[in-house]
């Protein structure tokens, strides 16, 4: 990890303001929306089954008044999550990420465009964690490869395709000067020996 890592930040584009306010897991009361361009994802607790969301505070005055959920830092949970995560990503799916990126085989794609920046092919390993339509987190995570990267997305490759509607991404792993922060998935395909999935980011994850 390099010194000043998680300084940038990445082009994001808001959705419609969502409440969500049950835990989908226990059906606990909670208070919480999704995050926006400008009101960014911190991480939360479910005070009753301990599961976790990147999501806001439905009230702007702060944390005291999200019911039903308490504030944990973004590194613990981070931390927890290593725990439970395996190691680095296979050498194969290196490979495959290095030749796609190599290649442009990720730039071949004839669908609608959803990224207006320019793309660059970037390799990289970074730390993903699949969220659920209201951000909780929704399956293990795992520590994948990116193939190119702008600054309103990026494209991934991973050994199975990910069925989740968002990521949290940590770029920690890769030495890449970015914040953290949660993916739209948009696309997902598949490659010849992987599936690539894309997306276009939407909230900064703060610390």
């Amino acid at each position: 990890m390099t010194a000043n890592v998680a300084t940038r930040r990445p082009d994001v584009t808001s959705d419609d303001e969502q409440n969500i306010e049950q835990c989908s897991k226990c059906a606990s009361g909670i208070s919480l929306q999704a995050p926006t361009t400008n009101a960014p994802a911190s991480a939360w607790l479910c005070r009753r089954c301990g599961s976790c969301y990147f999501a806001r505070c439905q009230d702007s005055d702060g944390i005291e008044a999200a019911g039903g959920v308490r504030p944990v830092s973004y590194y613990e949970v981070m931390k927890a999550i290593y725990v439970h995560m395996d190691g680095d990503s296979c050498p194969m799916l290196e490979k495959n990420a290095r030749q796609t990126a190599a290649s442009g085989l990720g730039r071949k794609y004839t669908g609608p465009e959803t990224r207006k920046q320019k793309r660059f092919p970037c390799p990289a390993q970074v730390t993903i964690v699949p969220l659920g339509e209201d951000f909780r987190i929704a399956a293990q995570p795992a520590r994948i490869m990116t193939t190119n990267l702008s600054g309103g997305g990026v494209a991934l490759v991973h050994t199975r395709p990910i069925t989740q509607p968002y990521l949290a991404i940590d770029f920690a792993a890769s030495g890449i000067d970015l914040l953290p922060a949660i993916l739209k998935v948009t696309r997902v395909r598949q490659l010849p020996s992987a599936y690539e999935i894309a997306g276009k980011f939407v909230s900064r994850i703060l610390h």
